[in-house]
């Protein structure tokens, strides 16, 4: 484990770094000894009830959707990416809207455990390596996908700057990334519904950004934001209660519960509607994860 005391660096745009920065033989021994063992990466959980099921393949078809919307037209020809595949969702997605996706990530077995039909389109490697080769190959890829990823890398203009060189002037970039240091969190800390900046979690979390930051951070290093939409805010179980999860963890599991069932609430409404509910999230900073489809400057 890094053993350092971390502080706060503002950037120029109101992001937020934990410095000082690991180095990255401290990040790769902190994730083998996190996140890369007992064969399951320790993010994600090793079984899902039905709900919980249903909602994954919600989020990842509610990705597939938007990166599609973001191309006039999107056939079979076309190639996309995922950066960081987890368990498999959004590969599983792709393969059912018809689109060839590969993926790749440091193990395999998340994905043969939730998504084993689609592991023929998985690679187990390095991502960063694995993008370096297919700068060396000249490959292009129309769409890439980044969830979760930008944020605990140690320099993430530097992984940006390589995307950019494996993507054409046509194509989309999604990134997801947890929307932090935001109004809302503000909002709680002050109405005492929290009392510290839980979401700071250094080393795990290098890099935060929020939905009022995200924007010129993109601009800056050479992207435009064409398309932007959230996921559940679950914050809002911060409020109506004397307390809430943040201040007793056994209300955790509640919280949970209550996203899993009103998302997929939300999602009955169709597909476009569900994406129009978390575009005017966006819009307000409300969610928990905000996601940015961009194309290069």
């Amino acid at each position: 484990m890094i053993e350092k005391i971390f502080s706060k660096r503002i950037g120029k745009h109101g992001e937020v770094y934990a410095e000082p920065r690991p180095s990255q033989e401290e990040l790769e021994i902190l994730y083998k000894e996190l996140y890369y063992r007992d064969g399951v990466t320790s993010t994600y959980s090793s079984d899902y009830d039905a709900e919980e099921l249903a909602q994954k393949n919600l989020r990842a078809k509610v990705t597939i959707e938007a990166l599609v919307q973001a191309f006039p037209a999107c056939d079979e020809n076309m190639k996309f990416l995922e950066i960081g595949s987890g368990e498999g969702f959004v590969l599983a997605a792709a393969e059912k809207r018809g689109l060839f996706m590969s993926g790749v990530d440091y193990q395999e077995e998340p994905v043969k455990t939730f998504n084993p039909h689609i592991f023929e389109r998985f690679k187990a490697s390095d991502p960063g390596e694995y993008i370096h080769q297919q700068i060396s190959k000249g490959t292009t890829f129309d769409g890439i996908v980044l969830q979760n990823v930008l944020e605990h890398v140690r320099e993430p203009e530097l992984l940006l700057a390589g995307l950019k060189n494996i993507m054409s002037d046509i194509s989309v970039l999604l990134v997801q990334v947890p929307n932090d240091f935001s109004a809302l969190q503000s909002l709680a800390m002050s109405k005492g519904k929290i009392e510290n900046e839980s979401w700071f979690v250094p080393p795990q979390h290098l890099s935060y950004w929020n939905v009022d930051n995200i924007k010129p951070f993109m601009n800056e290093h050479g992207f435009q934001i064409i398309d932007g939409f959230t996921d559940f805010p679950i914050e809002t179980f911060l409020w109506g209660s004397p307390k809430n999860y943040a201040q007793d963890s056994s209300f955790g599991p509640y919280a949970h519960r209550g996203r899993v069932e009103l998302d997929l609430f939300f999602a009955e409404a169709g597909i476009e509607a569900y994406l129009d509910l978390y575009r005017s999230f966006f819009r307000v900073g409300f969610g928990r994860n905000l996601v940015v489809l961009l194309r290069k400057i």
